[in-house]
């Protein structure tokens, strides 16, 4: 894919980062408990091995090239949003 796509790429992780905060700031018991326990579907292990190969070789088509990021991107903010209820419930040894 090259390196065309990396400030937008940059961009899109700025936006998933501030949504993740202001998500992370409505939380209250139920939603963090909730947000816990989501996970997330998506390209299988071996699937996501072979984009990775493919990626680090220079070889996604624009396809591949938007699963990949697609998934990253989400798989990120759902780690930050867990991150976030964790310190949530953690104060009152809810977690």
């Amino acid at each position: 894919m090259g390196m065309t796509a990396f400030p937008e790429w940059v961009q899109s992780q700025k936006l998933v980062s501030e949504l993740a905060e202001r998500l992370g700031s409505t939380l209250n018991e139920a939603s963090a408990r909730a947000i816990l326990g989501l996970q997330l579907d998506g390209p299988t292990p071996e699937r996501r091995r072979e984009l990775a190969t493919k990626a680090n070789e220079g070889l996604l088509t624009t396809e591949e090239f938007a699963e990949y990021e697609t998934y990253a991107q989400l798989r990120g903010l759902l780690a930050i949003l867990q991150s976030k209820a964790r310190l949530y419930l953690k104060p009152s040894g809810q977690a």
